[in-house]
């Protein structure tokens, strides 16, 4: 079989094509912009997501409510009855309403918003990283 060489297929004259054929349309390049806008909104989502991840677990949470509870209890054993009672008539002139709440519990709401953090913001790295490959491969026919 005789294969023709570059320069001869170039003289051979040129066939037109027919009207009714549709030319093949012209990718815009769109989905590939997309693709990269999403790509790095996903990767930036990410590195948020590893700083909260990061933040939850450097937070240590010893003290538990009930924990708390106990530690006053065993205090309360240790006190002379007589203290006992003028705590109580203190805490009848006074108002049981805390000011603010105690450290430890302030300490285990501030780990759990950073892990909630952490949570969303992997979901939504998640999200951009789905719709980055969807935006990919919206343009491609195969």
């Amino acid at each position: 079989m005789a294969i023709p060489k570059l320069g001869e297929l170039k003289k051979l004259p040129q066939v037109e094509t027919a009207p009714s054929e549709a030319a093949p349309a012209a990718t815009t390049g769109g989905g590939a912009i997309a693709f990269v806008a999403l790509a790095l909104i996903a990767v930036a989502l990410l590195l948020g997501a590893g700083y909260n991840a990061v933040r939850w677990a450097m937070i240590e949470t010893t003290t538990t409510t009930e924990s708390h509870l106990q530690e006053v209890e065993e205090s309360y054993a240790q006190v002379e009855p007589a203290s006992v009672v003028l705590d109580f008539e203190d805490m009848e002139v006074r108002s049981l309403d805390l000011v603010s709440p105690y450290t430890y519990h302030a300490v285990v709401t501030e780990k759990a918003r950073w892990g909630w953090n952490a949570v969303i913001t992997a979901g939504l790295a998640l999200g951009c990283g789905i719709a980055a490959f969807g935006a990919a491969s919206l343009g491609r026919k195969d």
